[in-house]
Order: structure tokens, then sequence, then C-alpha cells
């Protein structure tokens, strides 16, 4: 009797816990807000896929106000309005979001994460503004003027460095400000598992005990996991695809030689700049100890094709044509591009990110130039 009232006990906590993740939501919006019986659109966002699914579509009442109870999981969800009104909701379990219009603005209140969702969004916008664009003003102007070549690449260095530090600032601001908020998973596409790592995890695992096993959850823990896999000294991921010429291609076939494992795509500046480095490093480095093995990251042949050309690309290269849905991107981790790892002749992930000198004194140091 005593096992089965324990058997009942743990079976009532697990519903309980369920119940809680589907608890659903309340939009709430007062007169005017709406046009008069206007559609109201609700999508839910997939952060790692980077699209939305409709699940909703509903009216506003004749007045232009809005009651709707909604049984959807917590997560990232944008809310359309027929009239043009749109915001992007981080919605956590039972929370009732009043929706109000602000100088033709939807708003939101009630939703803490949606909040700091935004206040997320302006920051990531003005880091970009300050750290990032001028270099790239920089490029463009020294471009336009005919500049040397050598200019061109440190600045291209420059804004590679500054985009990485553009990332530490919004993990900075996620780690210190999302908390285990909705907030989290809304902004988890940009995080960087090459800094804080521990703080995010420890953060993630606030996030799962708060809202439980929702998908939300589950790709951030995922999304963790690939961090600590790719981190320096972890075993690289494998990778499969196929050749311009349609040949399987794998990175396991070149164990035994140290290779750079190089993500680019024909529309990155920086990569197609590394491009023109790497043609003259792999006449200088014997085949046989060292090889670059790139991913690519576009979404049709003829444009990688014609940047391999153009660029003389000469070694190996294999694509799955899905651009960022590729899961040979999501298996090293990479959302931003260039992104490098190079590996021992183990396959061990020995440094990330090198380009230009500092990937020529790393091979120096290795023996290999």
């Amino acid at each position: 009797m005593r096992n089965t009232r324990t058997i009942i006990l743990t079976l009532s906590f697990a519903w309980a816990s369920v119940s809680t993740a589907i608890a659903g939501f309340k939009l709430q919006a007062p007169a005017g807000t709406f046009a008069p019986s206007a559609e109201i659109t609700l999508a839910r966002h997939d952060v790692d896929q980077r699209s939305t699914v409709r699940v909703s579509a509903n009216q506003a009442n004749s007045d232009g106000s809005l009651e709707l109870e909604l049984g959807q999981e917590p997560g990232i969800y944008v809310l359309k309005g027929s009239d043009a009104a749109e915001i992007k909701l981080a919605v956590a379990e039972a929370e009732t979001i009043k929706l109000n219009l602000r100088e033709g603005k939807l708003v939101a209140h009630g939703s803490p994460g949606t909040q700091i969702l935004e206040n997320y969004e302006s920051f990531r916008k003005e880091s970009l503004a300050r750290l990032v664009y001028p270099t790239r003003r920089d490029i463009k102007l020294a471009k336009s003027r005919g500049a040397p070549n050598e200019e061109i690449v440190r600045l291209t260095q420059a804004e590679v460095d500054a985009y990485q530090e553009h990332l530490q600032e919004l993990n900075d601001f996620v780690i210190e400000r999302a908390k285990d908020t909705m907030a989290l998973y809304g902004a988890s596409l940009r995080l960087s598992g090459d800094y804080r790592l521990q703080e995010l995890s420890q953060l993630v695992e606030a996030f799962a005990e708060r809202h439980g096993p929702i998908q939300a959850t589950q790709s951030l823990r995922k999304r963790i996991e690939t961090a600590r896999t790719v981190a320096i000294g972890g075993g690289a991921p494998e990778l499969n695809g196929k050749n311009l010429e349609g040949d399987q291609v794998s990175l396991s076939q070149y164990r035994g030689r140290y290779v750079l494992v190089d993500f680019w795509a024909s529309w990155c500046p920086p990569c197609r700049l590394e491009n023109k480095h790497y043609s003259e490093l792999v006449k200088k480095v014997a085949d046989r100890r060292f090889k670059i093995f790139a991913v690519n990251l576009d979404t049709t042949e003829k444009a990688w094709s014609r940047a391999v050309e153009r660029d003389q690309a000469n070694w190996v290269h294999i694509s799955d044509l899905q651009g960022w849905n590729s899961p040979l991107a999501a298996g090293y981790g990479v959302t931003a591009l260039p992104a490098s790892f190079l590996l021992d002749p183990e396959g061990r992930i020995i440094a990330k990110n090198l380009r230009g000198e500092a990937l020529d004194t790393e091979l120096r140091a290795l023996g290999l130039l």
C-alpha cells in the first residue's frame, strides 16, 4: 500500500509539472487597441530555425479590444494585427499579458520576459552601431579609394574582433539581466559559448527548473551541450556532406593530419578575404600534414561554386545548401561567420577562429610552416 501511494504521488507531481508547462497564457487589450474586428494572428518563433509558425488566428472585438486565452506552452511569439500592429512576446506560463497602443506601437505589460527581450534588442542594435558598423564603414571607404590589400586585411580583422566583442557584450547582458525569464531563450541565438560558459550553463539550469521540459528548455540545453563539445580540448564532431562534384566527404577521412575546419559563405566578406589567404597558405603547407576542410553555408550551389572559383579555393569543401538551418553548422554551434576550428591529428580542437597572421603563427609553432 505504501508503494502504491508513492507511485500515485510521483505521478501526481509529474502531471503537475506538465500542467504547469502547458498552463497557457492570456492576452488582453482595451478598446481601440486594434482596428474593429481586425484579424489577430499569433505565431510561435523557433529561435534555432529562425522561423515562425502560426498557431492561432482570431478577431478583435468590434470596439478593437481583445480577450484571448491560449493553451500554448511558454515561448517566443509574434502577435500581428491585420492593421499592421505587431509585437514579439517572450511569454512565461500562466501570464496575463495586457497590450496597449502607444504612439502607434503595441506595448506589453505583465510579461517581464517581453520587456527584457525588448531591452536586449535595443542594446544589441546599439552595440552593433558602436562596435562594428564604424569599421564596416572604414572598409567600404578604403575599398572605394583603392587602398592596398594590407589595409583591407587589417580593417577586416578589426571588424571580426569587434564582432566578437559585440557577442561578449550580449552574453554579459543576458547573464546579468535575462535571468530565468523567457528572454533567455529569445536571445539564445547569439550566445557565445566561448565566453562565460559556466555562468550561461547555470542560467539555463535555473531556466529549466522554472519552466520545465518545454521546447525552449531543450533548445537551450542543446546549445550549452554543443558549446561544451566544441570547446578547446574537445573532440571535433564528425562532418559529412557532398562536395561540388557530388561526392560524399567526411571530416574523419583526414584524421592523422592537422585540419582547419572553416565555416564560410559567399556573402561573408571576411570569409572571402580569408579565402585569399588560404589560397596562398595551402601552397606552403605540406598536404600530407595539413588540410583545410571548408563547410559552406550558402543556399544555392551557384553561389557556392562561383565563390570557390573566384577565390581559387582549391581545398576540400562540403555543403548541404541549407544556410543557417544547416545541421553542419548547428553541430559546431556556429551562428555567425567567419568561424573556424583547428584540429590536431587525433581530431581534438586545439584553437578557434585563427585568421591571417595568427593562423600562420600557430602553424609555424606546430612545425607546419
